[in-house]
């Protein structure tokens, strides 16, 4: 028992090891999206496949992979701020992806469905939004993310079930879901960021005369701008996700490398 014991951890930490060098890698390679109101800062593309890190490895591990990778390109960067903190972007949405393709889950020495802690965590955020400036001003912008919490009501254990259970279509749109979910919470932590960080480490000055060139009078202003093409943004990364996914764990699970949970 013992011996299988660290032979378990030393396959975790393989795993953690192998994601986190995969985001370094696409971070580093990848050119990524340029991120409107904020010069130079591009959304990496590390964000489209982190959720599926916490399905394979599970929601901590995913996170820890996640948040490895874009902490080494933040030191690698010089440590910028707005790297450091936004490195925890793709570990929320490993986070929530993972706790979807999970039935049941322990935090604390306690059990719970999966679902439950990913449906709260998508909420908290939401919440967060409307406790900014910005969010009071655009009540109605969090309805890509709404639409990810009530995939998470509606769908509930069903996800984990066809992760496990189910054929390669179900297993497809499990991976699809989770991944959504998973990107919504990973944007909507990225916007509070922001506008947490305007005037401290994000020049205000900067922003402003970006909205100008734009024809734009606020910044509640630019979120609405960036609506439709986030919720497109974000509904091409599941796909990726989904491709990327669902082809990944059929192969792990056939060599034995991960198990069902």
């Amino acid at each position: 028992m013992e011996s299988q014991a660290k032979s378990l951890s030393a396959k975790q930490a393989s795993l953690v090891a192998v994601f986190a060098a995969l985001s370094v890698a696409v971070i580093i390679l990848l050119p990524g999206i340029p991120m409107i109101g904020l010069p130079g800062a591009r959304i990496t593309l590390d964000a489209a496949i982190a959720p599926v890190y916490g399905l394979v490895i599970g929601p901590y591990l995913g996170a820890l992979a996640a948040l490895l990778g874009g902490i080494i390109v933040a030191g690698y960067k010089g440590w910028p701020v707005f790297a450091i903190l936004t490195s925890f972007c793709p570990a929320v949405s490993a986070f929530v992806a993972g706790m979807l393709s999970r039935k049941r889950v322990s935090i604390m020495r306690h059990s719970t469905k999966g679902w439950i802690l990913a449906a709260l965590t998508v909420f908290v955020l939401i919440l967060g939004w409307y406790m900014t400036w910005v969010g009071q001003q655009v009540p109605l912008y969090p309805i890509i993310h709404w639409a990810g919490l009530v995939v998470i009501v509606v769908f509930r254990g069903k996800i984990s079930t066809f992760m496990e259970e189910g054929g390669r279509k179900r297993r497809s749109l499990a991976v699809f879901l989770s991944s959504y979910c998973g990107l919504i919470a990973d944007h909507m932590l990225g916007n509070i960021i922001f506008i947490v960080g305007l005037g401290l480490f994000i020049p205000t000055l900067t922003v402003e005369s970006i909205l100008h060139s734009m024809g734009l009078p606020s910044i509640p202003a630019l979120f609405m701008f960036m609506l439709p093409i986030s919720g497109a943004e974000r509904l091409l990364m599941a796909v990726i996700a989904m491709i990327f996914g669902a082809g990944l764990i059929t192969v792990l699970r056939s060599s034995r490398l991960t198990r069902n949970q």
